[in-house]
This record gives C-alpha cells, sequence and structure tokens, in this order.
C-alpha cells in the first residue's frame, strides 16, 4: 500500500493503493501482472466530508516494476496529462463545461466534434513549417477565413512531414 496527502486548487486530496499478483489466466486480461485498488477522498474547499472514489484496474508492471508508490504516481501523472492536456484544450478553448447543450443524445455528438477538431488541429500543426508555434486558435482563425482551404485540406491524403 501507497498513499499521498495533497492540497492544492482550492481541495485537498487523499489517495492510497492497493495492489496483490494475478495472472492473466485468472483475470482474462492478456499481460496482467497485478491489480490494483485506488482510493480517492477529495475535500472540495472548507468541506467537513470528501467526496470518496475508489477505481480498480490491472497492470502489466510485476511487483518489482510496480511498486505500490510508483503506481501511485503513474496514475496521477495519467490524469495529470489527460486534465492539463485534452481536458483543458476542451474547456478552454471549447468552453465545453459551460455549453448549454442539455440533450442527452446531442452531448455526445457534440463532445465527439470537439475531439475530431482537436484531433485535426493536432494534424494540421505537424504539418506546419514552424509547429511549435501554431496553435489551436490559429487552426481556428485559419479555418474560419479560408473555408475551402480547409475542407481541401481535410480531404486530401495526410502525407507525414
Amino acid at each position: 500500500m501507497a498513499q499521498t496527502d495533497d492540497k492544492g486548487h482550492g481541495r485537498r486530496e487523499w489517495r492510497a493503493i492497493w495492489v496483490c499478483p494475478t495472472d492473466p489466466w485468472s483475470t482474462q486480461f492478456a499481460g496482467a501482472s497485478q491489480l490494483l485498488r485506488l482510493e480517492r477522498h477529495i475535500w472540495l474547499g472548507q468541506a467537513e466530508k470528501p467526496r470518496i472514489e475508489v477505481v480498480v484496474g490491472i497492470t502489466s508492471l510485476d511487483a518489482a516494476q510496480g511498486t505500490p508508490e510508483r503506481l501511485l504516481g503513474l496514475v496521477r501523472q495519467h490524469w495529470g496529462a489527460i486534465e492539463n492536456g485534452h481536458h483543458h484544450r476542451r474547456d478552454r478553448t471549447y468552453r465545453e463545461d459551460n455549453s448549454p447543450v442539455r440533450d442527452p443524445n446531442a452531448t455526445p455528438s457534440y463532445a465527439v466534434l470537439r475531439a475530431v477538431a482537436i484531433f485535426l488541429a493536432g494534424q494540421h500543426k505537424r504539418a506546419q513549417k514552424c509547429p511549435q508555434t501554431y496553435h489551436l486558435p490559429d487552426f481556428h482563425r485559419d479555418v474560419r477565413f479560408a473555408i475551402n482551404k480547409a475542407i481541401a485540406w481535410l480531404t486530401k491524403a495526410y502525407v507525414p512531414p
């Protein structure tokens, strides 16, 4: 077992992870080496009672490679990358959390369209002469003011630079 206790961003988070060895035959997951149980207790603001989340998982890392401390760090890095990468783009650029769409059928459709737009912007960024200075707002500007060019770009085969 390993645990962390962090404060920041207006909340306190306590995390603990438990691991146990397993094998691919008993789990029916190829390469499975360990089962894990991650528990998070999250206090928002001055809340007295935490929100509790329990997550279970399977890893191919054996006990030597995937110590509880390392697995806890890897899980944290994984969610940090999602929150700071993909979700940040969705929320800041597309204001997904503020979307007025509440229809249960339309919401997933809009989410897919946003994900496709982010993917296409990434592909377009890699095709630029100076990709490190080309960002999502640049892609939106290029697409908005040159729609025919954008459609032509989307319909041609992608050739890696």
